[in-house]
């Protein structure tokens, strides 16, 4: 074991003014870490990552925990901590957005999209956090979406082709989805545990370049709509950017089906193919629904455009048939 004064931790972190005191860490959990992730100098990394996924930093009484109860030197410890940018030793706010400032996003303005955040969240100079510790302002390389550059990243939810203007807006909509709880993954019409299957879109950069966002709004509200128990599902890029934006449908009964350049008005078909209401007053509401559409001219499902890729493109179906 470690005494802490081998190496004087907190004059390391704090000369650095990267160390933030607080009064009541439980160090139970850090006990529990090491037990778990073990007490060698190899188990210095997953200690920390450990240490910072809990308390969202890594606390300096945290720190001399670990020293305290492992073979790791406070120099080994804090030379691990400042070497890799995951890790942080102030507190981060609620909620992290990530400004992409790659090459992409740099010409296109990403530097007056940071300042207008900074200027909008009145965060100090200096600091990355606003004083009610809500936002978290992280600088990073690429966010890998850059056919929507300038762009940032809320957590989980993209937001691309951004203006200074548009940072209000942004900032107000992620607060819509915090504030009404909408999940990622929604399984929408039931939640007994009879879903019919499920319904993927793709939210890569290329798909929401092409409107998928608009496509996973509608996918969501007609299927609650029908009251169909499907699981909707929001996926990443899977390599045929050409045909974005992209929806697979994977039923419960039958065979998978991948639709290209899907849009909105296509929706009601694809769902109507491959999934049927369960109850009377669903199926009228949503017979309702479809005749309103047929109506507004939304819908033709004689004429349904978006293909199964293994008809339009067999060598893609090939690729994606494992």
């Amino acid at each position: 074991m470690n005494k802490v004064n081998e190496v004087s931790l907190s004059s390391a972190v704090t000369a650095d003014d990267s160390v933030c005191q607080q009064s009541s860490i439980d160090l139970r959990i850090v006990d529990e870490i090491v037990e778990r992730c073990g007490r060698g100098p190899e188990a210095a990394i997953p200690i920390l990552q450990a240490i910072q996924s809990h308390f969202r930093y890594l606390p300096q009484e945290a720190l001399e925990r670990v020293c305290e109860l492992t073979q790791v030197r406070p120099a080994q410890l804090i030379g691990v901590a400042t070497f890799y940018g995951q890790f942080r030793f102030r507190p981060v706010g609620q909620h992290i957005i990530r400004v992409c400032h790659g090459t992409a996003c740099h010409v296109k303005g990403a530097p007056r999209i940071q300042e207008s955040l900074e200027r909008h969240l009145r965060i100090p100079h200096g600091e990355d956090t606003d004083p009610e510790g809500i936002f978290t302002i992280e600088k990073v390389a690429c966010l890998g979406c850059c056919t929507l550059a300038p762009v940032i990243q809320i957590d989980h939810l993209t937001y691309g082709r951004l203006t200074p203007t548009k940072v209000p807006k942004v900032l107000a909509d992620f607060l819509h989805h915090v504030k009404e709880g909408i999940p990622h993954d929604e399984l929408l019409g039931g939640t007994d545990g009879t879903a019919q299957g499920e319904i993927r879109v793709g939210l890569g950069s290329c798909c929401q370049a092409q409107g998928s966002r608009q496509v996973f709004e509608r996918v969501k509200s007609l299927a609650a709509v029908a009251g169909v128990p499907v699981r909707v599902k929001r996926v990443g890029c899977v390599g045929i950017c050409h045909q974005t934006p992209l929806v697979e449908v994977i039923p419960k009964r039958g065979q998978p089906r991948v639709y290209s350049r899907v849009q909105p008005e296509d929706v009601p078909a694809i769902i109507h193919r491959h999934f049927r209401p369960k109850n009377f007053f669903a199926r009228l509401h949503y017979g309702w629904q479809r005749w309103l559409d047929h109506l507004l001219g939304d819908v033709d499902e004689d004429k349904l455009t978006p293909q199964p890729l293994d008809v339009r493109d067999p060598p893609v179906e090939a690729f994606l048939g494992r």
